[in-house]
């Protein structure tokens, strides 16, 4: 019975130790991906248009997937938070709690269907033909001014209507340059495919999403 118990007693604690083992090596991914996003955003900051090829070459493969995870990542949380503030009125109104688990899906949706846009463009119209990990890159930095976009929305509200428009306006803008030159920059894209494939992938992205929105919601 003794020995029953004390093999019991180290499978846990080798069960802790390991589970100790797994957070640590997942916190230090963590770590290490929100350096690299933090990295490439300065270097984007210093050349927002210019500087996409270089900054994408300095990260390399490896961390340019980690770059672009997180700022994916950022943009779901921010649309995770502002959808929230509309939820919640639902909820006051009789929403099911439901509502928060279709807000999840939700939230993913946009960057992956600039992701699926990226990757079509890569496919069939680039004349480069770029790892995985650039499409997730430059999926990721393209939502980034609409994450903040929707962090401002969710801190200032919609009733500034002198502040709200101009840092809409910004955003947006912000958004088109940065499609526009990853096209033509890393996919290699002439200046007439890149004018006329930048709006599509905000139109066909937005239009998407927007139809999902639609059937999580009835």
């Amino acid at each position: 019975m003794e020995n029953e118990n004390q093999t019991n007693e180290n499978q846990t604690s080798d069960n802790i130790s390991k589970g100790k083992e797994m957070g640590q090596k997942a916190f230090d991914e963590a770590k290490e991906a929100t350096g690299q996003a933090v990295k490439a955003l300065k270097s984007l900051i210093s050349d927002p248009i210019g500087g996409q090829y270089e900054t994408l070459k300095d990260l390399g493969k490896s961390n340019a997937l980690r770059a672009g995870i997180v700022f994916a990542v950022i943009f779901a949380i921010a649309s995770y938070l502002l959808g929230h503030s509309f939820i919640a009125t639902a909820l006051a109104f009789g929403g099911g709690s439901g509502l928060y688990f279709k807000l999840i899906i939700f939230s993913v949706i946009p960057p992956i269907a600039v992701f699926a846009l990226f990757y079509l463009v890569m496919k069939f119209i680039s004349k480069e033909k770029e790892e995985l990990s650039t499409v997730i890159y430059t999926t990721g930095v393209s939502v980034i001014p609409l994450a903040l976009l929707f962090f401002c929305i969710k801190i200032i509200g919609l009733s500034d209507s002198i502040l709200l428009p101009a840092i809409g306006i910004f955003c947006i803008s912000t958004t088109f340059l940065l499609i526009n030159s990853f096209l033509q920059d890393i996919y290699k894209l002439s200046t007439r495919k890149s004018v006329l494939i930048t709006p599509t992938i905000v139109f066909v992205a937005g239009y998407v999403s927007g139809l999902i929105f639609q059937v999580l919601m009835n």
